[in-house]
Order: structure tokens, then C-alpha cells, then sequence
């Protein structure tokens, strides 16, 4: 009994549950403002997240425009939980420079404008 107890002590260690969620989503477009009678646009969104321990959050979206036949909107997401303090770091990869942003700040309502932010935005070259 002694021993059981241990090995399962030893194995509870290396079960960890890792929180995640996924939502998917479709979007019709129907537009008949010039009597067109037409469905202006169609998309399917994926957007998921992952929470790899206590203090990491890591995540990503995208979209797929139907009509198109491309994708639009892609994007990834990476947080921190400090303490005191937050990080996070969004980027999107496939659009013209990749435009990123990275944020560090205080939790506190109080101290909020507390906060270093650095970005790239699309127009900006290196």
C-alpha cells in the first residue's frame, strides 16, 4: 500500500492538465444595399489558446476568406504573467513587415501608466 502511494505521488507530479480552448466561427456576408442581391464575403475563423503553465499563455488566429481562396488575418499571441507585471508580444507574420507588438506593464489599476510598449507597424521598414 506504501508503495502504491508513492508511485502515485511520483506520477501526479507529470500529470499536468494543460487549459486550452479552440473556437471556430463562419461569417456570410449578405449585401443588398445597391440591389445587388449578392453575399459580399464569406470567412472561416480558427482562434485558439493555450495555457502552457500557471504564468504562459501562448495563442493564435487566423481567418480564410472563402470567396478569396486566401488567408487574411493571422496572428500569434504570447503572454506572462510576472507578479506585479505583465508581458505580452503579438505578432502577425504574414502581413507586409510583420508587424509586432511587445508590452510590459503593472498590473495595478492604480499604476497602470506604468508601461513600456514597443511596436513595428506595417508601414515601418527596418
Amino acid at each position: 500500500d506504501e508503495i502504491y502511494k508513492l508511485e502515485k505521488e511520483k506520477w501526479e507530479k507529470f500529470n499536468y492538465k494543460i487549459p486550452w480552448n479552440l473556437r471556430l466561427a463562419y461569417t456570410l456576408t449578405y449585401a443588398n444595399s445597391a440591389r445587388q442581391n449578392e453575399i459580399s464575403s464569406q470567412s472561416i475563423s480558427i482562434s485558439s489558446d493555450l495555457e502552457l503553465s500557471p504564468k504562459w499563455k501562448v495563442g493564435g488566429s487566423t481567418s480564410f476568406n472563402v470567396q478569396d481562396q486566401t488567408f487574411v488575418a493571422t496572428s500569434f499571441r504570447f503572454q506572462r504573467d510576472l507578479g506585479s507585471f505583465r508581458m505580452s508580444f503579438n505578432w502577425q507574420p504574414f502581413r507586409a513587415n510583420a508587424p509586432w507588438n511587445f508590452f510590459i506593464g503593472i498590473k495595478s489599476n492604480i499604476l497602470q501608466d506604468l508601461k513600456y510598449e514597443q511596436r513595428r507597424r506595417p508601414d515601418q521598414n527596418l
